[in-house]
């Protein structure tokens, strides 16, 4: 995060947790020092509510994240070590039908709506006290006439269920108006008076004034304050770089030192094909790592060179004097300079798919991306394409091979990308069909599984976001351990129409 949005953060970070501390509105308060309890202590009385928005590939989910992790780390190590940070995650790219469903309030004990959930992660059985609860409310919509979901229509939706209210929250009576009274017993029902409940937007919209106001009728939402969150740069980016591509080699090689003198043009803009290339850029330094004689890994010593002019990239081990060429192709894919076979199930995928399409793009493209696939360097890999006979095939051809698993012709329009606890336990979608297939393959190795998706509009790109994200798969009541991790996956989407740049930015290759 750069010092901008640093400086943005720090006051309703900072009113927060001086709420917190002093026990009362730190908003109101004109000493924010004393009084301090002198036990270990933190009630926050300050609702902190963000928005994070900005273009693909900025790090919005990313700094969510990152901001969870910290706030539950300075609060035990400040406040009280006791109290307990949980994270939800709620994605609002669904259709309005579905979002009301999962925010839908039920009677008593067969309340399983998204506010029910948050209300238990504040209080589970291995805790000592209640806790505060992270609401990540992640891809906020557009507010475009006719697109399903709407920013406004969401917008309402929360405000009414947040607020304890059942009902339809587009009738005219709705809370959009601002005027008509909540029931009585709303407060009891609703999670909107409780500043234990931090909510975090997502999204590559900017907040509409209309969808403002609806949400600031909310308590928890009056300090709502709008992030504009832009891609890391300059001598951040090579530092971000340079640590991911050390952290992938210390898992992969499993050794403890990593040395690694990196020279390369970072770029600007969406971070997603930088991590994508830093991934590729650790597989071939493990290939020619493993090239040597040594066995053992206790130490890696490595350079990286770019030249822009030959957009060449020289891998070097500074210990065996051992170098490898790489050039960059489309999407900043990397391929050996030196044409070679990884993985023979990745040519031989090819040459079925000229078979019937002669005129296809940039084969070697293709086969050095499947050479990942096969290799879990990108997870996931996705395909996108406007040509639904060629996503078809190629679905297909890679279905035959031992060991790969497939589901076909998912229409996210149609078919359930994931349910919601009101769901019988056997509805099918999507997101449960691609666990099942994994715990079929067994622990001991990795399960490959292709999936087929069919977008016929924006509305169905924007459905499939989060699940072709290289980040875990999360409902509002997962866990880490019931998370739907991106290993071993492959996409293959067809697009009609333009692929929004939503997509693009998720896309391992367009062929």
């Amino acid at each position: 995060v750069d010092q901008t949005r640093k400086d943005q953060l720090a006051s309703p970070l900072s009113k927060f947790y001086t709420s917190g501390l002093i026990g009362e509105n730190a908003s109101g308060n004109t000493n924010n020092v004393m009084p301090l309890l002198l036990n270990a202590h933190f009630a926050p009385t300050y609702p902190l509510s963000l928005y994070l928005y900005g273009l693909a590939g900025s790090g919005k989910s990313s700094l969510v994240r990152n901001l969870f992790v910290a706030m539950n780390t300075a609060i035990a190590k400040h406040c009280d070590p006791e109290l307990l940070v949980r994270f939800v995650k709620q994605n609002l790219n669904k259709p309005h039908g579905t979002l009301e469903l999962e925010l839908e309030l039920r009677p008593n004990n067969n309340d399983y709506s998204v506010m029910s959930i948050i209300q238990g992660r504040r209080m589970t059985l291995t805790q000592s006290k209640p806790g505060l609860v992270v609401v990540g409310l992640e891809e906020m919509p557009s507010n475009v006439e006719g697109s399903d979901p709407r920013q406004c229509d969401v917008s309402s939706l929360l405000s009414y269920r947040f607020s304890g209210r059942k009902g339809d929250s587009k009738s005219s009576g709705a809370i959009v108006g601002g005027t008509t009274a909540p029931p009585r017993n709303s407060s009891k029902r609703g999670i909107s008076g409780d500043a234990t409940i931090i909510t975090i937007f997502t999204s590559n919209y900017e907040l509409e004034p209309s969808s403002l106001e609806t949400l600031s009728k909310l308590e928890m939402f009056q300090n709502l304050c709008a992030v504009r969150v832009e891609a890391v740069s300059g001598r951040d980016r090579h530092s971000f770089a340079l640590s991911y591509l050390n952290q992938r080699l210390k898992e992969t090689l499993r050794c403890k030192n990593v040395t690694i003198d990196l020279e390369i043009a970072c770029g600007e803009g969406d971070t997603r094909p930088l991590v994508r290339y830093l991934r590729m850029l650790s597989f071939y330094i493990c290939a020619l790592l493993k090239q040597q004689p040594q066995s053992d890994f206790g130490s890696v010593d490595v350079s990286v060179t770019q030249d822009a002019n030959t957009n060449l990239t020289l891998i070097t081990s500074n210990q065996s004097g051992g170098s490898m060429q790489l050039k960059c192709g489309s999407f900043q894919n990397l391929y050996a300079a030196t044409p070679c076979v990884l993985d023979p199930r990745s040519s031989d995928i090819v040459v079925e798919m000229q078979k019937n399409h002669p005129d296809l793009t940039d084969p070697s493209d293709l086969c050095q991306i499947l050479d990942f696939y096969f290799a879990g360097t990108l997870a996931p890999v996705v395909i996108l394409s406007r040509s639904k006979e060629l996503i078809s095939d190629l679905t297909i051809v890679v279905s035959r091979l031992e060991g790969v698993k497939v589901i076909r012709n998912i229409d996210p329009s149609s078919y359930k990308i994931m349910r919601s606890l009101y769901d019988p336990s056997d509805t099918p979608n999507l997101r449960d069909d691609i666990l099942q297939l994994q715990r079929d393959g067994g622990v001991q190795s990795q399960s490959l599984v292709t999936i087929e998706l069919t977008c016929h509009t924006n509305d169905s790109q924007m459905i499939i976001r989060e699940i072709i994200e290289d980040t875990p798969s999360m409902t509002a009541f997962s866990s880490e351990r019931s998370a739907l991790y991106k290993d071993g996956l492959l996409f293959c989407v067809y697009v009609e129409g333009d692929i929004t740049p939503e997509i693009a930015s998720r896309a391992s290759l367009v062929i």
